[in-house]
């Protein structure tokens, strides 16, 4: 560390990159960002001289060895994620890794051409397990603190629930969670391949995330560990190839899905006979919706991160509010909006990094954690198998 400060090297200059970025600078007092890489060098180049970063790696490589780095903030496509992460266990630097952790992309097909369609569920489960196996061992021999950033865990509205939870002291019978919006803009989402998954992977890691998180946190409090999976239950579709929706002369949603489903729904099981229903699709118009649904035998706890009502705004014409930003991926400024006085702080971005320097500065564990994120995406995978077979899964009995 220099001067005190956290040094983060960023490996990626996409979306989730500038939101990383701004995190990190509303806690310039811990960290700074001192390098960026990307697939791209060019976009490299564009990020850092759009924030003032001072070093351009040419490769990750690069950057896990380099002495001027102490955190590898992993903001790539999840299909990246497990070279990098192991790159950084080598050379024993900490790691901030973007939801969700992993998945499988066919790296062991010949054709890799819509393997969604092709490979068998349960061959994707022995797959994930093995990586998210290799992945635990090499951080565990390195010593290094992997950060999963799964920013629902940080969100104030989640933050103020647990402190609830935690008073009211009564169990949590029932969890309800949600992420769903029109589509993702990004062309490595449409395939299995790139992605590893449609809307129960790339949007469902939230939910499925914090539902977890959820239990952990109750079980540590109650009991002194955490409430794990016991099964799932899952259904996935391709909403979106209807032939009603894609004969649709004008669509408001992604209708051009390749391999990956773009609805689904998963029911989760709990060790103490709890439930949890995560909803997570492509078909949702009006914004994103992340919304968490606590209920306990003795109150109802909502959280609605997104949308919510601290502000409303109406305009009788899409032009009125001009350029400035409302929400995320609504579809008309027109009518009643939901804006937002600072996004970032609603979905917990600037409380996520907070946690994860001073966890390496006071030499802790992260609130949200490896474990969280081997769990979630082994329950990911778990759906996807009971959605192929139209069977509860235990997790136990996984491959």
């Amino acid at each position: 560390m220099s001067n005190d400060k956290i040094r983060v090297g960023m490996v990626g200059a996409g979306f989730v990159s500038h939101i990383h970025f701004n995190a990190f600078q509303e806690n310039s007092s811990l960290v700074e960002v001192v390098g960026v890489c990307a697939q791209h060098p060019e976009r490299a180049k564009e990020f850092a001289q759009k924030y003032e970063i001072p070093k351009v790696f040419e490769t990750y490589q690069e950057m896990v060895v380099s002495p001027q780095i102490d955190i590898i903030d992993i903001c790539v496509p999840t299909s990246t994620h497990e070279e990098v992460i192991l790159a950084a266990c080598e050379y024993r630097k900490d790691v901030i890794c973007e939801k969700p952790l992993t998945g499988y992309f066919g790296e062991d097909q010949v054709d890799q051409q819509e393997i969604g369609f092709s490979v068998s569920r349960r061959h994707m489960v022995k797959k994930v397990k093995e990586k998210t196996r290799k992945m635990a061992e090499a951080i565990q021999t390195s010593g290094i603190k992997f950060m999963y950033a799964e920013n629902f865990v940080y969100a104030p509205a989640v933050s103020k629930a647990k402190r609830l939870i935690q008073e009211a002291g009564a169990p949590i019978i029932e969890l309800r969670a949600e992420e769903s919006h029109s589509g993702s803009h990004a062309a490595y989402s449409r395939w299995w391949k790139t992605a590893g998954g449609g809307s129960l992977l790339r949007m469902g890691s939230h939910p499925i995330g914090i539902v977890l998180h959820l239990k952990h946190f109750e079980g540590k409090i109650r009991h002194g560990e955490p409430i794990k999976v016991q099964s799932v239950m899952a259904e996935a579709a391709h909403l979106t190839k209807m032939r009603e929706v894609q004969e649709e002369k004008e669509h408001f949603i992604f209708t051009d899905w390749g391999d990956v489903e773009d609805w689904s729904t998963v029911i989760i099981a709990f060790q103490d006979g709890s439930r949890a229903t995560i909803f997570s699709n492509d078909v949702s118009l009006g914004g994103v919706k992340n919304l968490v649904e606590i209920y306990t035998s003795q109150g109802v706890i909502y959280a609605n991160i997104t949308p919510n009502n601290a502000m409303m705004a109406y305009a009788p014409s899409p032009h009125t509010w001009g350029d400035e930003y409302i929400a995320e991926k609504i579809e008309t400024k027109a009518g009643w909006t939901f804006p937002f006085p600072d996004e970032d702080w609603i979905r917990g971005y600037p409380q996520e990094m907070r946690d994860f320097a001073q966890a390496i500065l006071e030499d802790r564990e992260p609130v949200s954690d490896f474990s969280l994120a081997r769990e979630t995406t082994e329950v990911i995978y778990a759906a996807y198998l009971s959605a192929e077979e139209g069977i509860r899964i235990k997790v136990e009995d996984l491959p």
